[in-house]
């Protein structure tokens, strides 16, 4: 959409809107850049532009009138299938919404997350836009301020202490484990890259009672640079994921080729059968409860599978 376009469109909006707006109670709340924003105290038409808004509005029992695809997919994260309502509209690229579906959604609030200040002013004409977290942010603080943002903060603390008592049911199911390695990965056309200390699948793990391997120690929420093959043993731990954003690709091809060579065959958590290949767009992305549940069950599933096969092993005569 044309600048000159995009200005005549959103003045027929505003004008057509101008006199619900001024029904409509608000209240002040502050995102997480600080900003101090006015927002319906009631908000009925939301987008959300992350995949940790989406997440959260969905927990919170919220359905967006807009949402964006998730990383890497052409559909809202593939872990939310079934869960996303057929109404919800897809706006686009996650950093790059269609802003004329937008103007066409009619929001009266938008979620995001970090945006560049240009485009946080072109959302901000559309409809009070708030950033719901900060780059590196812990996911459960980030879950909290859209909640408050949402006027649902009661909510919001109950759908952390669900996960904290789920947290502690895994830590019991786990017990034996507790202090074991798991490696994360995403593998990409390029190769794999795991994920670094403080993302956000590790934090689950560590709340699960297992941690990083000592070569995966750096800080940051993001990943490593793509390894070549003959540096997989830099993702081995007693406990291996690996997973892609996009379910067919170029890296779902080169994984699966990888894994029929014999370095990959040859790491420790390989031949222990302490491997498992999961949904990258729950363990590399930014996530909120529901991708958290979904993260326990994933362990909670890779690690007692392994026990049953290898008392199965152990039993055969």
């Amino acid at each position: 959409m044309t600048t000159s376009i995009y200005r005549s469109a959103l003045a027929l909006l505003l004008a057509g809107l101008a006199s619900v707006g001024a029904l409509a109670e608000t209240r002040q709340v502050e995102d997480a850049q600080g900003n101090q924003l006015t927002v319906p105290a009631e908000p009925k038409r939301i987008v959300t532009l992350s995949e940790l808004d989406l997440d959260t509005a969905l927990a919170l029992g919220i359905t967006p009138v807009g949402t964006t695809d998730g990383r890497g997919q052409a559909s809202p994260p593939r872990y939310l299938e079934g869960k996303v309502p057929a109404q919800t509209r897809s706006v686009g690229l996650l950093n790059d919404p269609n802003l004329e579906a937008l103007l066409e959604l009619q929001p009266d609030l938008i979620l995001t997350g970090p945006q560049k200040p240009e485009q946080l002013a072109i959302l901000n004409e559309i409809a009070p836009t708030a950033v719901s977290y900060a780059l590196g942010e812990y996911w459960m603080d980030a879950t909290l301020r859209v909640a408050n943002i949402l006027n649902r903060e009661a909510e919001g603390q109950q759908l952390l202490e669900r996960y904290k008592a789920r947290a502690a049911e895994g830590r019991d199911k786990l017990s034996e484990h507790q202090g074991e390695t798991i490696s994360i990965a995403r593998w990409n056309p390029k190769g794999p890259a795991y994920m670094l200390k403080d993302s956000f699948a590790s934090t689950v793990a560590h709340d699960l009672g297992l941690v990083r391997p000592g070569h995966q120690q750096e800080p940051g929420t993001t990943h490593s640079m793509s390894l070549s093959l003959e540096s997989l043993a830099m993702l081995d731990a007693d406990w291996l994921v690996v997973g892609t954003l996009a379910t067919t690709g170029d890296a779902v091809n080169a994984m699966r080729q990888a894994e029929q060579t014999p370095m990959f065959l040859q790491m420790e958590s390989v031949k222990a059968n302490q491997y498992s290949a999961v949904d990258g767009s729950v363990w590399t992305s930014t996530g909120g409860p529901l991708a958290a549940l979904q993260v326990i069950e994933d362990i909670e599933t890779m690690v007692l599978d392994s026990e049953a096969n290898a008392t199965a092993v152990a039993a055969t005569p």
